[in-house]
Parts: C-alpha cells; structure tokens; sequence
C-alpha cells in the first residue's frame, strides 16, 4: 500500500511497540515507588504515634541505648531484653544478662522476631553482649565493708578451672550466682536492694 492509502510503516509500528513498553516500564516503576512510600509512611506513622506500639508484657524487644551509651563494636539495636512493664509510652525492659531494669521510651524499641522452639532468647542476649555465664562463685577477697573493693573468684560455665578468674564485685552486682553466695557467706549487706 502506498503512503497515501494510510498504510502503517514498519518502523512506526517498532517505535509504537517501544514506546507501549516504555509506557508499562514506567508503570511498573511508580506502582514499586507507590508501594514504597507507603511502607515508609507508615512506618513513620506507627514510630511517631505511640499508641500504635504495643509490646505485650513478658515479650521480648530490641533496645537501642542513646547516643554515647554502647560499644561502637557491639549491633545498634542490643538485646533481646524483656517487657515488664508499661505506662502510657515509656516501658519497662529488663536486660537478660544482668537483671537489671531499664525505662525507655517506646521509640527506642523494636521487636525480636524469633523461634520459640529453637531460639532461646537469653542466650541470644549474652552471645549479643559478649558476656560468659557465671556457673559458680568459689571465694572472695578485699573488705566486706566497702563492697568496690571486693573480688570474687568465678568458674565460668562451661570451661575449666584453669579459666576461673577474680572479678571485681562492680561486674557480678546483679548475677544471681553472686546473690547465692552472699547469702550463704552471710554477706547480705552486699546485695543490691532490687535483688533482697
């Protein structure tokens, strides 16, 4: 057919089928970009409305220290700690390792996903903070009555008796192992309140 008739030429016809993929490339592109942001307002939303969060108590979070508060070496979320307690935003996480109590605000939580029948959550903790679990506390040396100068000899679980290692009384304070043998060595003084 001449130009004339209107046929179609077949280099119009490949830049028609260029531009249709062109047009559905595109498309693609912005659904992906719509998606995206989203996601990412919706995150903003649950992370600036404190009401959207809710770590039931006894479940377990990642807790990330503020600025200046943690070892550079160590992961920015630490944990897992556990939910004790709520009021309103702040929470109440008690670190796995040490015992201890934390209040934070519900921003400086995110929540650990994990396998309850393959994961056990305080483990996880003292192989995220490097730490070794005390199996027995053997002796102690320095003066009872000024707790910061005393030493305990600790058997580590499980290595050997050639690893035991004295301890300053500042690193064991709320290992319950400690608490065990100051009761028994009649050294409940040295107990810290929140462990009597």
């Amino acid at each position: 057919m001449s130009p004339i008739s209107g046929s179609v030429d077949s280099s119009d016809t490949s830049l028609s089928d260029r531009m249709d993929e062109w047009i559905s490339r595109q498309h693609t592109l912005l659904v992906v970009a719509q998606e995206s942001q989203l996601q990412s307002d919706q995150h903003k939303v649950v992370e600036n409305d404190a009401d959207l969060i809710d770590y039931p108590i006894d479940s377990y979070v990642l807790y990330t220290p503020p600025l200046g508060h943690g070892n550079k070496l160590l992961h920015k979320h630490r944990g897992p700690y556990q939910v004790r307690g709520r009021k309103q935003s702040i929470y109440f996480i008690e670190d796995l390792v040490l015992g201890k109590q934390i209040k934070t605000h519900v921003h400086k939580l995110r929540p650990f996903l994990f396998n309850p029948q393959r994961v056990n959550p305080r483990e996880v903790a003292q192989q995220n903070e490097q730490e070794f679990m005390v199996r027995d506390i053997i002796a102690h040396r320095g003066d009872h009555h000024r707790g910061s100068s005393m030493e305990f000899l600790v058997r580590w679980t499980g290595y050997d008796a050639s690893s035991n290692s004295w301890e300053p009384y500042k690193a064991l304070i709320h290992v319950d192992k400690l608490h065990e043998y100051l009761r028994e060595h009649k050294l409940r003084s040295l107990i810290p309140r929140e462990h009597k």
